[in-house]
């Protein structure tokens, strides 16, 4: 058996051979690492900015959040010695805030009243006018909790009407003070979108809305109901046609 002795065209075509695929793994390499730093890069987040792909997005939920929490929503009623029951002005007022109360309002309707007071007499005549201005509202006796308190100090003490409620408490914005002309990295400035989210948290009518959204309302189901009807009774379901279409269609 003889051996052949490699020659030097035969060696260089060898070493070329192991260069090229060695050159052609490492592109192989590079491609997948610059594919995963992509795929990272695809939502990376920075101080000011969420950033997708390769636009800068402001977060305004994040950078000036809305904080929402429970508290007491209360409407005081002053009762001075010699009132006789609620004016005009005061009856407006307890109207709106019950409506309030049928908006956003969590549990029952607390009516707090003094007791042992100078003005005790006066606030038994406006507290039977409030019971009746709130009956009249559609606030029936078992959504009223009634309790009386001992005011301190005070001889002309209010009644206090209150509920649970959801409150919406916007972002503090500051000045814009910094000049973001200057901006090398393009990024928005810190107060971006501040002012919006202000104006949301205050003109929002029902901060609940903010926590979870609201129930359905029944569905209307009337024309289901006939229709469910006339199947039952194995009647026609479809739409019956006057003497008149029924001539024109015969014409067509």
């Amino acid at each position: 058996m003889s051996i052949v002795q490699p020659t030097k065209s035969s060696r260089r075509l060898a070493v070329k051979s192991v260069l090229i695929n060695r050159k052609s793994t490492l592109v192989k390499l590079l491609a997948g690492c610059v594919l995963m730093t992509g795929l990272a890069a695809c939502e990376t987040r920075t101080d000011r900015a969420v950033k997708v792909g390769n636009m800068l997005v402001t977060n305004p939920k994040g950078n000036h959040p809305i904080r929402v929490s429970k508290q007491m929503i209360e409407m005081k009623i002053p009762v001075r010695r010699g009132d006789y029951g609620l004016n005009a002005e005061k009856k407006m007022q307890l109207g709106s805030f019950i409506n309030r109360y049928r908006r956003e309002g969590e549990g029952r309707l607390i009516l707090s009243a003094p007791s042992g007071q100078p003005n005790e007499v006066a606030v038994v005549d406006v507290l039977n006018d409030v019971r009746d201005h709130m009956k009249g509202h559609g606030i029936v006796r078992q959504m009223v909790k009634l309790r009386p308190y001992s005011p301190k100090g005070e001889p002309e003490a209010p009644i206090v009407i209150s509920f649970l409620g959801y409150k919406a408490v916007g972002p503090k914005c500051g000045a814009l003070t910094r000049d973001i002309g200057s901006e090398r990295n393009n990024l928005p400035g810190e107060q971006l979108s501040c002012a919006n989210q202000a104006n949301f948290a205050a003109m929002i009518a029902n901060p609940k809305d903010l926590v979870e959204p609201r129930d359905m309302t029944p569905r209307s189901g009337e024309r289901r109901d006939v229709q469910w009807g006339k199947f039952v009774k194995g009647e026609y379901m479809g739409r019956k046609k006057s003497k008149e279409q029924k001539k024109s269609s015969l014409g067509k």
